[in-house]
């Protein structure tokens, strides 16, 4: 067990290391994992034999103590991805350059460079373009309140055909639309904002579903568009939480859908469409082109398409 006054400082500048990361605008996702992570590794230090011979905070800030934290997470979960390793590492660093950068810790950025472990390629599980419209256009089979049902097609139509994060739909407020424009204003990642067009379909079940809401008996609490039915923000796991219910009850093969797999839907699809990977990064607000780059693999036809297009010859 550490001495209480390191673990009293490893708490506090894990909590100082989140709350800096809210200045800096990251996503809520990441500051979650960021907390969930740096969380495993001050508990699992406490159950280190070796942290009874930690005499300083630096001590604990090293490669060697990472790693001896890795090995007790995997003896306790032998099937432990290396996914969810990177992700546990990756908090770690980020958190130690923290601590370098506001003078915490004295060293070098360049000790933290080791390498990763190897994920296997894992492409992007999209759903063809029947399948999405059987779910947006079939009326549910459980009795459910009308404008609850409006508002969940409406933020499923968001993410498959306009390529909406499932955190950038419940952010969304009434000032960020412009039905007359045809087009919403989101914001992503880092905070950054975009405009992103939308389906004339969505304009109309969005206009029915504010209709609806309005003449139901719920009492709005915020600004934002799409509430509970108390009235306050949805959440991203309760958007996830219908849209699972919704496909278990109309799709025969059980599907198992997720949100991001109706955003990869409409990255694969305009892919497919424009051959154009700069659109799509634009539409779906990636900072990178090279993000965009990995749903090419989705369609062989995409490489032979293009290649043929610039041939000069």
């Amino acid at each position: 067990m550490l001495k209480s006054k390191i673990s009293a400082q490893l708490h506090q500048s894990i909590q100082s290391f989140l709350d800096y990361c809210q200045t800096r605008y990251m996503s809520g996702g990441t500051i979650e994992g960021y907390r969930n992570n740096l969380k495993q590794f001050a508990g699992l230090l406490e159950i280190w034999q070796g942290s009874k011979t930690i005499t300083s905070f630096a001590e604990i800030c090293t490669e060697p103590v990472l790693m001896e934290t890795i090995v007790i997470r995997q003896s306790n979960n032998p099937n432990l991805s290396a996914h969810t390793i990177r992700r546990y590492i990756s908090a770690w660093r980020s958190w130690i350059r923290y601590l370098v950068k506001t003078d915490v810790l004295d060293l070098s950025h360049d000790r933290f460079k080791f390498d990763l472990p190897k994920l296997p390629e894992i492409l992007p599980k999209a759903v063809d373009m029947p399948i999405l419209n059987k779910i947006l256009d079939t009326p549910p089979v459980r009795r459910q309140s009308g404008w609850i049902h409006l508002r969940n097609i409406c933020m499923f139509e968001l993410m498959a055909y306009s390529g909406l994060r499932v955190s950038e739909v419940t952010s969304l407020t009434l000032s960020d639309l412009c039905l007359n424009q045809k087009q919403v204003k989101v914001t992503g990642k880092g905070n950054k904002t975009r405009l992103v067009p939308i389906t004339d379909c969505a304009i109309q079940r969005i206009r029915e579903y504010m209709q609806a809401r309005s003449a139901s008996s719920v009492k709005i609490k915020a600004n934002y568009l799409f509430t509970n039915r108390f009235g306050n923000r949805i959440t991203n796991s309760t958007v996830r939480m219908h849209l699972r219910n919704l496909a278990d009850e109309l799709l025969t093969d059980k599907l198992r859908l997720t949100p991001h797999m109706l955003r990869h839907s409409c990255a694969t699809h305009f892919i497919r469409q424009t051959h154009d990977l700069r659109f799509v990064q634009i539409l779906l607000g990636h900072s990178s082109v090279a993000t965009t780059q990995m749903y090419t693999h989705l369609d062989n036809d995409f490489v032979k398409a293009t290649f043929y297009q610039y041939l000069d010859r």
